[in-house]
């Protein structure tokens, strides 16, 4: 079992302040031009969750609400400088990683990381999209697996790419989602988060830890077009920790967050939108086994 098991108690934790700068978080991932995901939604959401945002650039997309059009590779030296950069000056409490589409760019930020062992990670391992279409190359996945999932505080996939982390054929149902959680908990040692988006009538995500499984539930929104929710719902979680929350209660807000901003999302005629960060999730009536 890797050492990050520490962030999964409940209870504030203490954070790096530096005089009245908040809680700072940085995202290291793929820029999008539409706006929807990506660097661009995970700053937004700091930015509602009354966090600094930072980022570091690993590739430029040419995308839209549809999908990915192209995509321009940040040299991996380029890469280095930008975390040294951000890491030499700002208090980072809190750190993302979204998609990385590079074998040797990954090992750089694993390195760096391995020189930043207390900061919590929370790792969105972008293999698939939600429609279950691969984003990565099997080599990379490998390098995900060997460089990035270690160190990883919690993992927060999607059905498909639990699938593919825990080496299963399909994740359709919530008894798929458990194996699966539990399975990349065994292998890495980290807690996961399975993402159920999609998923039947239920907005249900599944946590597997040292203290076994809990769900997570949140009123359901039927917009199976908007873009940008599994970044946003990573980055909320990264947000929480940077600002003391456990793990528990950083997944907790993060998944009513997503929720309020999927059903605040403006929609084009194309039925086809983007959450709107504006919102402010009502949590009263909230429910969780966690």
């Amino acid at each position: 079992m890797g050492s990050t098991n520490r962030f999964l108690k409940d209870g504030p934790r203490v954070v790096q302040r530096s005089g009245n700068f908040p809680a700072s978080c940085l995202t290291i991932g793929t820029s999008d031009s539409s706006g929807g995901a990506g660097v661009q939604a995970d700053i937004k959401t700091f930015a509602a969750q009354n966090c600094y945002g930072a980022s570091v650039v690993v590739a430029l997309s040419a995308q839209n609400f549809s999908g990915i059009k192209g995509m321009h590779l940040v040299p991996e030296s380029f890469v280095r400088t930008q975390l040294d950069a951000v890491g030499d000056e700002l208090p980072i409490s809190a750190i993302k990683i979204g998609l990385v589409p590079n074998v040797a760019t990954i090992r750089v930020i694993g390195r760096w990381l391995r020189e930043r062992p207390d900061v919590p990670v929370v790792l969105d391992p972008v293999a698939a999209d939600s429609r279950g279409i691969p984003l990565l190359q099997p080599e990379m996945v490998g390098a995900l697996c060997d460089e990035l999932m270690p160190r990883a505080t919690v993992a927060t996939p999607n059905r498909f790419e639990a699938a593919l982390l825990a080496g299963m054929e399909e994740c359709l149902s919530l008894e798929d989602m458990e194996e699966a959680a539990q399975r990349i908990f065994k292998r890495f040692g980290c807690p996961v988060v399975v993402t159920g988006g999609g998923l039947a009538e239920r907005s249900l995500d599944v946590l597997a830890g040292l203290d076994g499984v809990s769900h997570f539930d949140a009123p359901t929104c039927h917009r199976i077009k908007v873009h940008g929710a599994g970044c946003a719902h990573s980055a909320a979680i990264t947000a929480g920790l940077a600002k003391g929350d456990s793990l528990r209660e950083a997944i907790f807000h993060a998944k009513f967050y997503v929720s309020a901003a999927i059903a605040a999302a403006p929609m084009l005629d194309s039925g086809r939108g983007a959450l709107w960060h504006g919102v402010t999730p009502n949590i009263l009536t909230s429910s969780s086994n966690a």
